[in-house]
């Protein structure tokens, strides 16, 4: 598997940690503010929204990382259903330069 791929699952993995971790942050906020009133519940909220900037940045990150065009699985998956379908995996381009 390429190294990009690898870094690309791995952000994804991140960002998914960290808005679960926001979800649960935010839940906590919400049970704990009858309890222990507002202080606390701020609190979590604050921890909440660093967990979500967290993912934006990581986000980010990960759309530079990610691999892209051809050297991505996708476009071995397109190919695959492009000959299943037509039998072919020539492209329009590739039909033209041929007729000529």
């Amino acid at each position: 598997m390429d190294s990009r791929t690898v870094w690309h699952r791995a952000l994804v993995a991140v960002v998914v940690v960290f808005l679960v971790l926001a979800a649960v942050l935010y839940a906590a906020s919400v049970l704990l503010a009858p309890t222990d009133g507002r202080n606390t519940a701020g609190l979590f909220v604050g921890w909440a929204m660093f967990a979500v900037i967290g993912a934006i940045v990581v986000g980010i990150v990960d759309f530079f990382v990610r691999p892209l065009g051809g050297r991505s699985g996708d476009a071995d998956v397109i190919a695959a259903a492009e000959e299943a379908r037509t039998g072919s995996t020539r492209t329009q381009q590739d039909r033209g330069a041929a007729a000529r």
